[in-house]
């Protein structure tokens, strides 16, 4: 049946698929507005979230706003799949960077926080992490992207993420710990 629509209309491969390059998407407002809230918030160094109905085009505006940040100064890493785990996602880092990853999951998590610092101290470049299908992380997989970007422990300390201030400029800064929604918390 494909095949019959393919050689009817003279395409060469399916249209509309996934591997549209970003620049042959149709440009509407909520389409603009994603990828420059995703391009601001890279600029800023700053955590996003882009949410939405399904097929509402949050993949095409986070594959368009990454296309067209500068290469020279940016590295991007592209998870698609969340579900492989707090040592699926560091070696998913690590594999971007261009390492090889370590076996032991401490091993591995102190690579690629190491890994996230050199692209920036040694290459210039901010590294730029994308979890497409961010819904489906684990708790633990959230509070190991969360020490990634720690202050005190990873890539934050090194591309200066906006920190937690505390509500009153004389109230001492305190991190907030993470809460689990409710539907989600035993």
């Amino acid at each position: 049946m494909i095949d019959k629509l393919q050689a009817h209309y003279g395409f060469t491969r399916m249209p509309f698929g996934r591997d549209l390059a970003p620049g042959m998407l149709h440009r509407h407002a909520a389409h603009s507005e994603a990828a420059a809230r995703i391009t601001w918030s890279v600029a800023d160094k700053a955590l996003a979230v882009i949410t939405g109905e399904v097929g509402a085009g949050k993949t095409a505006a986070a594959r368009a706003a990454l296309a067209g940040l500068d290469q020279a100064r940016h590295t991007t890493i592209y998870l698609p799949d969340p579900t492989v785990g707090v040592r699926g996602i560091h070696h998913a880092v690590v594999t971007a960077l261009g390492g090889r990853p370590a076996h032991g999951t401490a091993a591995l998590t102190a690579q690629s926080a190491d890994a996230l610092a050199a692209e920036q101290a040694e290459r210039g470049r901010t590294p730029v992490l994308a979890i497409d299908e961010a819904h489906l992380l684990q708790a633990d997989q959230l509070e190991s992207i969360r020490m990634l970007t720690n202050p005190r422990h990873g890539l934050r300390r090194h591309i200066r993420l906006p920190a937690h201030r505390p509500a009153h400029p004389a109230a001492p800064a305190q991190a907030r710990p993470a809460r689990r929604p409710r539907y989600l918390q035993p």
